[in-house]
């Protein structure tokens, strides 16, 4: 796994999905076909772990407006201004697939999660970023600063 830190899009598979979104002309189908890959396995794979991230961080994103690039950058992530750039796009109806998603990418069945849990410096971070985002999503609370 290409990784660099802890957080959402700090890994090559995130940024990979992060760009197919991008570049799909139907965004909405895509995040719906990944959270049903991931509920619907018994086991989870690391990249499909990633891109769930991802398309959660979506709808959080469009639900409580969560920035996800630091303050000060020059440059955005496309996820920053994607509802800018497609306001016809709806996650709203994901709320509830996108935490059954993050849920299984926590399971002890997650490939993700084990190779995260060789790390063990970083485990609880990343977990906890999956966690927070899990509370966001869950009970619809607008994050205090970026993530």
């Amino acid at each position: 796994m290409g990784t660099w830190g802890y957080n959402y899009f700090e890994n090559d598979a995130a940024f990979d999905y992060m760009d197919d979104i991008e570049e799909t002309d139907d965004p909405v189908d895509m995040i719906e076909d990944i959270f049903d890959e991931a509920t619907g396995s018994e086991s989870l794979d690391a990249d499909t772990g990633s891109a769930a991230i991802v398309a959660a961080a979506y709808v959080d994103r469009q639900l409580n407006g969560t920035r996800y690039s630091e303050a000060g950058d020059e440059e955005l992530l496309p996820i920053d201004t994607f509802f800018d750039r497609n306001p016809d796009v709806d996650l709203t109806p994901y709320r509830a697939p996108a935490v059954a998603a993050l849920r299984k990418v926590l399971d002890e069945a997650s490939e993700l999660r084990a190779e995260w849990s060789e790390k063990e410096r970083d485990f609880a971070a990343w977990q906890a970023t999956i966690e927070a985002l899990i509370g966001r999503l869950d009970k619809g609370q607008s994050p205090l600063r970026s993530v």
